[in-house]
């Protein structure tokens, strides 16, 4: 009997070590979730300061430049209907609008370079050119009608 009370107790008092370090382990992990869920709202707080903050600096980026587009120079009226820039109230067809962007970087060719010793043309005692093996074509060939073409009536007069 008396083993079995010693027993008894011992599991007691393991039940309440193991209650102990549950309750200490509960304990903690809802430290541990309270944290992240701070970490969390940080976080947000944060990317929505950063988003306000790109709202607001853009919206200052647009009005600077709705205040300078309304200060910009506008293109001459030479367009339909506004001959020398005044209205004439009917569609002008010899006038073209103006043109609504010019490049301001003129056009430049494009380099071609010098051609290689292999198309040189040579002369040889003739005075046909002769071009060498690369630029070879087939040779022209002219089509000359018969000289005994016979339309209706005109036949039986030359014959």
């Amino acid at each position: 009997m008396a083993e079995k009370a010693t027993r008894e107790l011992e599991k007691m008092q393991l039940q309440e070590k193991a209650k102990i370090k549950y309750k200490e382990w509960l304990k903690k992990k809802r430290a541990e979730e309270s944290e992240k869920k701070k970490k969390e709202k940080e976080k947000e707080k944060e990317r929505e300061a950063e988003l306000q903050e790109k709202k607001e600096r853009s919206e200052k980026i647009f009005k600077e430049w709705l205040h300078n587009a309304r200060n910009k120079a506008r293109p001459v009226l030479n367009g339909y209907g506004y001959p020398h820039g005044k209205s004439t109230g009917y569609h002008d067809g010899i006038s073209y609008p103006a043109p609504a962007y010019c490049n301001p970087i003129p056009w430049k060719p494009i380099h071609v370079p010098p051609p290689k010793e292999d198309s040189i043309i040579t002369m040889k005692n003739s005075k046909r050119p002769e071009y060498s093996q690369s630029h070879r074509s087939a040779p022209m060939v002219i089509y000359k009608p018969p000289n005994n073409l016979c339309v209706g009536s005109l036949c039986r007069k030359q014959l």
